[in-house]
């Protein structure tokens, strides 16, 4: 039932009465490990190991969450299957397309966060909309992770420009340009270009890493979490295969390409949200700047799909080489405490 309230206490499972010493040793025990079941301190990061007989439970907020994100995503697409509309079609033109078809295709790429939103707002325990939000006012971080942020996908791209013609590919007319429309456009339609891809991200990361990542890293760490998050976020964005025409869209490297990618880079941005303590802003840049740096890096007009196959092999080597030179269960070099990071927590 969905309600407003505390969350409730974990316990230890055991049944009978408990001596007034092991209760008193419990509460000291919770609130030294923030609140979860296990051994270690704050000072020490997240505890990596559970005592005996301890199990620290499923974060049900988490399963909600990802559950409401499909069915806010059906109810987008309701227009589509109601009013019997071939996708295909609608991506060659919109022309004479009924608006509410179109406002539910707007409205599926901001079902994460929507989601995020709702339940915690009303799921017991989730801590409330203005925890989840205040992760992205951390921008008190250094400089580098930033320019990470900012300019990391430049470089990745290109270098997937490289390969392709180093193999005999067709190279682009032109490696960088400007995003497309902005040439002509001039200022005012680069920040337009700027503040639609910002919104985009906005729309994706408080449900992703925000709410997801950081819930679920507490229980299974930094990196089992990552990569349930790549997968949940790589199968809603390949939501066109389930309404009429969407499947013509697509070719069969798509969608292996598609989980890769998204799976290593979610690796990534879970790096990048641990390694800031939880800076939801810096995630945003990323997810940002790699939108538009696709427009900004040029790709041979003949070809589609080979580049970005090459493109998620390399997200795929990031990643790993994250996961080598980091602490798996945190994506950090340092310790870290996680559960001080779930800003939709409730306060102890």
């Amino acid at each position: 039932m969905i309600a407003n309230g505390p969350a409730k206490k974990q316990s230890f499972g055991l049944v009978g009465s408990r001596p007034e010493s092991f209760r008193g040793a419990r509460r000291v025990y919770a609130r030294a490990t923030n609140g979860r079941l296990g051994s270690g301190s704050i000072r020490d990061g997240v505890p990596l190991k559970s005592p005996p007989g301890a199990s620290v439970g499923v974060d049900r907020a988490v399963i909600a969450w990802a559950v409401l994100v499909f069915a806010l995503l059906f109810l987008g697409l309701a227009p589509l299957y109601i009013l019997h509309l071939d996708l295909a079609k609608l991506n060659a033109s919109t022309a004479g397309v009924a608006p509410i078809a179109l406002i539910g295709i707007i409205f599926t790429a901001y079902t994460p966060t929507i989601a995020a939103l709702l339940v915690a707002w009303r799921w017991p325990g989730a801590g409330g909309v203005r925890k989840l939000l205040k992760q992205v006012t951390r921008w008190r971080v250094h400089v580098g992770w930033y320019l990470v942020a900012l300019l990391g996908p430049i470089p990745l791209l290109l270098l997937a420009d490289l390969i392709f013609v180093m193999f005999g590919g067709a190279a682009p007319k032109q490696w960088l340009a400007m995003p497309s429309g902005t040439a002509e456009g001039g200022m005012s339609a680069l920040l337009f270009t700027i503040g639609a891809v910002i919104a985009g991200a906005v729309g994706e990361e408080l449900g992703w890493r925000g709410f997801g990542q950081s819930r679920l890293q507490v229980g299974i760490g930094a990196l089992g979490a990552a990569v349930i998050i790549g997968l949940l976020w790589s199968t809603w964005h390949l939501w066109p295969v389930a309404v009429p025409g969407g499947l013509s869209l697509f070719a069969w490297t798509d969608f292996p390409q598609t989980y890769l990618r998204l799976t290593s880079t979610a690796v990534l941005y879970a790096w990048l949200y641990n390694g800031t303590r939880g800076s939801l802003l810096v995630v945003l840049v990323a997810h940002g700047a790699f939108n538009l740096d696709t427009s900004i890096v040029q790709t041979p007009a003949s070809d589609v799909h080979t580049i970005p196959t090459i493109v998620a092999v390399l997200h795929g080597i990031a990643a790993l080489a994250v996961v080598l030179a980091t602490n798996p269960r945190t994506l950090t070099r340092h310790p870290v405490n996680l559960a001080e990071m779930v800003a939709s927590r409730p306060e102890s």
